[in-house]
């Protein structure tokens, strides 16, 4: 099992100027990058006052030549809210930047005031979805493209610079549903499920997408990734002390933001959720355990990370994640 570390928990200042917290994120890779991580993910959300989420775009062109042979993930671009060419366009700039080593990881997004802004609903983002995927697919081969959809048109229209991975980098698809799990399946090339879903609907979830792809005759080995809050300390009492104080923020995000929906399995973002039902906490060893959990039981390839308990500063968090390195990711391999 490969792990990521999601990078927005380094940029949370909000008393300090974003710029010196992308210094530090850039000194962040160096460390994760010698302990052993696998790769790094930046997540999208806009007009996000009073959080920051800073593009992902931008800043993994910028962490390209940090990251030595880490992937380069985009967890997640919301892409019912783009245009498709842009996206096939930035996707083939950042796969030549990092020589290969760009992940193209989207979902649908459901916050009212982003679907606003692209003159979206709800209702329109499975089909948006779906036809930008089509689209970039086609843009990406290379050939000459005419394409009449419901939301995009192109005639006669063709790429300058095709991906250095061929097809195309590879598309991580977020999960938090039956339906996502599916469309994961016949559409992307890994399910990867959301940090607050369950354990167990974790599971479901990776059922339903392995069978799925079954179904569809997708054959060779089919990726399953998962994003994940994480709390390692000295004893199992204070990590989950300490990841429960993080993510009370979190659940008073989310909460404004009216992610849970009927189709969805139950997300963890209330103030009456558990901790140990959707995070990792605990001891070094217990953290050990989960994991491999995660990996033989569900049959998880790669955990994207959100560290919980972060020190508050600079030099701590390094260790932090040279520790994680020696107790955790070291031994699993």
């Amino acid at each position: 099992m490969q792990f990521g570390l999601y990078l927005r928990s380094f940029m949370t200042d909000r008393a300090r100027p974003l710029y010196e917290q992308i210094d530090e994120v850039v000194e962040i890779c160096h460390t994760a990058r010698d302990a052993g991580f696998s790769a790094v993910s930046v997540p999208q959300h806009w007009v996000s006052y009073p959080t920051t989420w800073p593009h992902p775009v931008p800043l993994l062109g910028r962490l390209a030549p940090e990251t030595g042979d880490m992937r380069l993930l985009s967890g997640i671009i919301l892409l019912p809210l783009h245009n498709p060419v842009d996206i096939a366009e930035a996707a083939v700039t950042l796969d030549h930047i990092s020589r290969g080593r760009f992940t193209l990881g989207v979902g649908l997004g459901y916050r009212e005031v982003e679907l606003e802004a692209v003159g979206a609903t709800r209702r329109d983002r499975v089909p948006r979805m779906t036809e930008s995927i089509e689209l970039m697919k086609l843009l990406w081969s290379g050939e000459e493209v005419s394409f009449e959809g419901r939301y995009w048109s192109l005639h006669e229209a063709r790429m300058g610079v095709t991906p250095v991975q061929q097809p195309h980098p590879p598309i991580w698809m977020a999960c938090q549903s039956r339906g996502a799990a599916r469309r994961a399946a016949r559409l992307a090339d890994a399910c990867y499920v959301a940090p607050q879903v369950g354990f167990e609907d974790l599971r479901m979830l990776v059922e339903t997408y392995r069978a799925t792809r079954e179904e569809e005759g997708r054959e060779g080995h089919s990726t399953v990734a998962v994003s994940r809050g994480v709390s390692m300390a000295g004893s199992r009492e204070a990590a989950i002390e300490e990841a429960q104080r993080a993510a009370e923020a979190s659940y008073r995000m989310y909460s404004t933001w009216d992610m849970q929906e009927g189709a969805m399995v139950r997300i963890n973002i209330s103030a009456e959720s558990k901790i140990t039902d959707w995070a990792v906490a605990g001891s070094a060893e217990e953290c050990l355990e989960r994991f491999t959990w995660l990996e033989e039981e569900a049959g998880v390839d790669f955990v994207g990370m959100t560290m919980l308990n972060l020190p508050k500063e600079h030099a701590p968090r390094r260790e932090y994640l040279e520790e994680f390195s020696s107790k955790i990711i070291q031994r699993m391999r």
